[in-house]
């Protein structure tokens, strides 16, 4: 019987998300905006749906911050990327986030280069405006895990550099309306100076970070769960914890500041940043999961000590 269980369990762990386009609502404290998740149903964007399909289930996203509209004037017409899901955005205030500054706590990166020719295995959507990416680090299609970017005009520069669009964002008003606040520029207070993660940081009216304060689903198949996503990248993430401890400490966000330069991709100042140490709690279900899932491991290991 417990046999069936754990199989029963094993295939739970082992479901994803289904291949009908899923949409998430990513509420700010400036407004709302639609991301519509694997909008061509390509089965090769799965691992990438999945991975922000478990940030937003286990609340990763819960008041993260903007940290970056990349514009170069006024209007929308040369306009870059708006990159979000990297950092917490907690103190609000701009000069007290740049020092107590705090990474969202990644799962396992996701692997869309299986190879390791540093090329994307597969053909993939162009970073066009709307579209949606996972923030990289420099040369490694393999590094993305939480900051994603909503490309705000034709970047299939990036196409050959492994980003791989995800999702894409139907109507812009709200991401464009988030690119024409004020922006600061922190990164003399944050001691990095010239990190483009952190040189055009969004200000809402109220002199305060932009960030999001909610993530729902509002369209979606009838199969679908966060379970399965959840519970693949935990126990992807669990499996090493050494290395689960060195991707969170390396590879958090060497991405920001070099990934979404134009052409001239800088040297990384984060690498080495903390983990996160004030995170948002997992849901009720990924840690009722959690226990099922690790009382059935326990059971096991004490059939075979027997």
């Amino acid at each position: 019987m417990l046999k069936r269980i754990f199989a029963a369990t094993a295939l739970l762990l082992l479901l994803q998300t289904s291949g009908i386009a899923q949409t998430m609502r990513f509420t700010t404290n400036v407004g709302s905006f639609d991301m519509v998740l694997n909008p061509t149903n390509d089965p090769n964007l799965q691992p990438l749906v999945d991975n922000i399909v478990a940030y937003i289930g286990l609340g990763k996203y819960h008041f993260s911050a903007v940290n970056r509209a990349a514009d170069a004037g006024p209007g929308t017409a040369d306009d870059f990327v708006l990159q979000m899901g990297g950092f917490l955005g907690f103190p609000p205030v701009p000069e007290l986030w740049a020092q107590l500054n705090t990474p969202v706590e990644a799962l396992t990166p996701v692997t869309v280069d299986g190879d390791g020719d540093g090329q994307v295995d597969f053909n993939a959507l162009s970073n066009t405006r709307g579209t949606v990416s996972l923030a990289l680090s420099a040369g490694n299609p393999n590094s993305g895990a939480s900051s994603f970017f909503v490309n705000l005009g034709d970047n299939n520069f990036l196409d050959g550099q492994g980003f791989v669009p995800f999702a894409r964002i139907e109507n812009m008003a709200t991401i464009d309306q988030i690119l024409q606040l004020m922006q600061t520029d922190l990164t003399q207070q944050i001691g990095q100076p010239g990190n483009l993660a952190f040189s055009d940081v969004p200000l809402a009216d109220n002199g305060r970070l932009v960030v999001v304060t909610d993530v729902s689903v509002v369209e979606a198949d009838a199969s679908f769960s966060f379970v399965g996503p959840i519970a693949n990248a935990l126990q992807l993430a669990s499996r090493n914890s050494a290395g689960a401890l060195a991707l969170s400490s390396n590879l958090i966000d060497p991405s920001l500041n070099q990934l979404l330069a134009a052409d001239e991709l800088p040297p990384s100042d984060l690498g080495g940043a903390p983990p996160a140490s004030a995170v948002p709690e997992p849901s009720t279900v990924a840690l009722g999961l959690l226990g099922v899932f690790g009382a059935l491991l326990a059971s096991r290991r004490g059939m075979r000590q027997r």
